[in-house]
Parts: C-alpha cells; structure tokens; sequence
C-alpha cells in the first residue's frame, strides 16, 4: 500500500489546482455573483486543504497523546483481544468435549443434555467470530489510521468540494476510532464487565458445565463481547460522524480572517 507521503504529495497538488481554478474564476470578466461565489470559496478549499496538509504529523500526535492520557494502550488492547479469544477457545473445547463424551455414554440424563450442550457449542463459535472481527478491525485502525487520514485530506483537496465528505469521514473515522479502540477494556472495567476473571465455568462434568454457562458465562459472553462492545463501537461512530462532518462541513473556515477583493 502506498505512504501517507505519497497521498499527501498528490493533495498538495490538487490543493494548489483548486486555489488557481479560484483565483481564475476570480479573475473572469464574468459579473456573475454565483460563479465569483464559487471562486471565493474554491479559493478557501485550497488554502484550508494546505493546512491540513502541514498540519498532518500534528493530528496523527494528536491522536497518540489523547489517548496515552486516557490510559489506552495499543499493545495491551491486542494482549487482551487475545487472551479473551484463549479463553473463549478453551471453553468452546470443554463444552464441545462434554459433548463427545455424553454422545458416548450410555446414562440417559447426559444424552439429554447434548442439545444444549451443542447450542452453547455453536454460541461460542459465533462470539469467537466477533472477536476475530473486532482484531480485525483493529489492525486496519492500526496500521493504516495515518494512511485513511491522508487520503482523506486528498479527498478534502479535490476541486469544487466533490470529495470533501468522503475525505472528512475517513479522517473522522481514523482519528476517533485510533485513539477509542484501545480504550474498550478500560470501558468495560469501569462498567463492571470482567470477560478473564468471569468468563469460564466453574463446574466442568456436563451436568454443572451446562449450568454454569447458562447462569454464568454465557450472560457474561453475551454482555461483554456482544452487547457492551456494540454499544461501545456505535458511540465511537457517532462521534466520527460528528467529527467528519465537523472537518468537511459546508464550507472551509479558517482560524483568521482573509480578504479576497
């Protein structure tokens, strides 16, 4: 894949075509307020695209300083990411053990626990898919969140404004999604969800297993990997979207005032 630097190069030039066909436009023998509009504002594109341009190393700082002071730590996130799929695979092995072995029993009180067990088997089996999705997810965000952002200023750059709620979305995403990712366990803690410490059975022959997971696990998986990260995940887009539309809006401003005639 390519640089950010790359991206950044082709949004330097886009930004200056987009000053010099304001400046043109500016300059046309054309006493028409609409298109001398579109000049003023091509105008402030460009020089609006500049700065995000040079202010690009800021931003990605920026976004690794807030989220050092909010205690989130990229390393330690994948370190849980991975010890939660452990642990996840660890009991989809118990419980589908349980299972074989009530197959092979003779006892009548175990063949009737194999539905369950099998329905807890393929529960389990759906979580651990959320959980490699989220991994997923979060390498992208990791190691591209400076490439999105590029490419988002370089669609910020692109003449008459066709690119720029793509290009805030991108920016918007990477920024908020770089620095709240990391920081879902902490989100958890504080509301009192403990996947490690309450996410396996205690009672591990297939009567209690069965009951353990129903009682214990299970609600536990379901609120921790499903529910909470969900909600946790559409509050992270919500605040992109909010983000984005703040960088795109509908026009550029800028921190000073600038006179054009």
């Amino acid at each position: 894949m390519y640089s950010p630097g790359y991206f950044l190069f082709i949004s330097s030039s886009l930004a200056s075509l987009t000053y010099f066909i304001g400046t043109l436009i500016m300059g046309l023998p054309l006493p028409v307020y609409g298109v001398k509009k579109w000049g003023t504002k091509l105008i402030l594109d460009g020089i609006y695209a500049t700065v995000l341009i040079n202010i690009y190393a800021l931003i990605i700082y920026a976004s690794q300083y807030i989220g050092s002071i909010l205690g989130a730590s990229w390393p330690n996130f994948f370190s849980w990411l991975y010890q939660i799929l452990q642990v996840q695979i660890t009991v989809s092995t118990l419980v589908k053990t349980a299972y074989v072995a009530a197959s092979f029993s003779d006892d009548p009180g175990l063949s009737i626990l194999m539905a369950p067990l099998m329905s807890l088997f393929s529960l389990l089996s759906g979580l651990i898919a959320v959980v490699e999705t989220i991994i997923i997810l979060s390498y992208v965000v990791y190691d591209y969140s400076g490439v999105f952002i590029a490419i988002g200023i370089l669609f910020i750059s692109l003449p008459f404004r066709i690119g720029r709620a793509i290009g805030g979305a991108l920016i918007g995403f990477s920024i908020v999604f770089y620095i709240g990712l990391p920081y879902l366990p902490r989100f958890l803690s504080q509301l009192g969800v403990n996947i490690l410490i309450n996410g396996v059975p205690s009672n591990t022959n297939a009567g209690g297993l069965v009951n353990s997971m129903a009682t214990q696990v299970v609600p536990i998986y379901v609120e921790g990997i499903l529910v909470m990260p969900s909600a946790y995940l559409v509050i992270l887009s919500g605040l992109a979207l909010g983000l984005g539309s703040a960088i795109s809006g509908s026009s550029a401003r800028l921190p000073f005032p600038i006179e054009i005639f």
